[in-house]
């Protein structure tokens, strides 16, 4: 019982990622340095100002511009107290001015000019971010400071040094984060890797012989994935192409439902094929998470070879943890449990994934 109770929780679990899969909770706080005085705004979504304060008096699901009013004095209150300015380490005045709606482009945000003045012209800007992460341990505040884009993860003080290029290892740890997080991108690529280890013999299937074998079809999927995904990435992030968010998200989840099917029917025996065709579209869902970030164009070419770097150590990882548990296991009846069951349980909760994307 306890071992169903576990499964219970993993599937429901996965059954409500799909709203975290790649546009994750942000906040914007633009920031620009005249003297001693700092000026900006800071932009945070309605929904999440929802989630931390209850604005939705009468419940029907949706938050007017009455309510919003109404709750004008505890959004500021909030807010004050979570974001705190300082320069070279001294405390500055802060203020915040009158709010109003803004659009972007994932829904209306709350937008809050902020000014600080300091006791002398600042080298530096100390940044004390901590909203939301009561709440959500996956949001991350976005500031933009003087042409550098600072992201932050945790309550801790970030020392901004003003006239520097964003750090190029921050993209580096966003793209191992990002895949890390998106759970249907693993589920994807261990859906790729799974059948890596039990291999077609003439016209029957079979436990694989050779670890070299095995990790030669592994580098060719992970090569097929990581050119496909780079591909689209890069031509999505400098706006070639741009594909509406539902559509992309929703095709995402497709292809992880084709690439368990794939592994229950066996309908293409070349995987890497299945993965550049399919790995196109997540390339547009990783370069949501670029544009999201609101790089200015001299820092995007850093911030494509950054993140994209990150992507690749981040599935590097997952294949050098998975495949030699995988290829240990092959012969057994957990492995063709974990094949065939796991592939199918996995179409199930994508498709599920799907048609939460488009129609919810």
């Amino acid at each position: 019982m306890k071992h169903l109770a576990f499964a219970a929780v993993v599937v429901s679990w996965f059954i409500a990622a799909p709203a975290r899969a790649h546009k994750p909770s942000d906040a914007h706080l633009r920031l620009a340095v005249d003297g001693t005085t700092i000026t900006g705004r800071l932009d945070i979504a309605v929904r999440d100002l929802d989630g931390a304060l209850g604005l939705d008096g009468d419940g029907n699901g949706q938050i007017t511009w009455a309510e919003l009013g109404a709750s004008g004095p505890r959004i500021a209150a909030y807010l004050e107290h979570r974001v705190v300015l300082g320069a070279d380490g001294a405390a500055c005045r802060q203020q915040l001015g009158a709010a109003a709606l803004a659009e972007l482009s994932d829904g209306a945000y709350w937008a809050v000019p902020v000014s600080a003045t300091c006791p002398h012209a600042p080298a530096s800007i100390d940044i004390t971010y901590s909203l939301l992460f009561d709440i959500d341990s996956l949001h991350r505040g976005l500031a933009h400071v003087a042409g550098q884009t600072v992201i932050l993860r945790d309550a801790r003080t970030v020392r901004v040094t003003l006239d520097e290029a964003t750090s190029f290892t921050s993209f580096v740890k966003e793209g191992v984060w990002h895949i890390w997080m998106g759970i249907d991108h693993i589920l994807f690529l261990l859906c790729l890797i799974l059948p890596a280890v039990f291999q077609r013999r003439t016209q029957r299937w079979s436990a694989a012989d050779s670890l070299r074998d095995v990790c030669k079809e592994v580098f060719e999927i992970v090569t097929a994935f990581t050119l496909a995904h780079s591909i689209t990435l890069v031509i999505s992030a400098i706006g070639l192409v741009t594909l509406p968010s539902r559509f992309v998200e929703t095709a995402i989840a497709l292809s992880v439902v084709a690439a368990a099917l794939n592994n229950i029917l066996r309908t293409v025996d070349a995987r890497w094929a299945v993965a550049f065709a399919l790995g196109l579209l997540h390339g547009f869902g990783f370069s949501s998470v670029l544009v999201d970030l609101g790089l200015p164009s001299h820092e995007l070419i850093g911030a494509l070879l950054g993140f994209n770097l990150g992507v690749e150590l981040g599935q590097a990882a997952i294949v050098l943890a998975l495949l030699p548990v995988l290829f240990w296991i092959r012969r057994t009846i957990a492995y063709q449990a974990l094949l065939w069951a796991g592939s199918g349980t996995v179409a199930l909760i994508a498709t599920l994934w799907s048609y939460q994307r488009w129609f919810v």
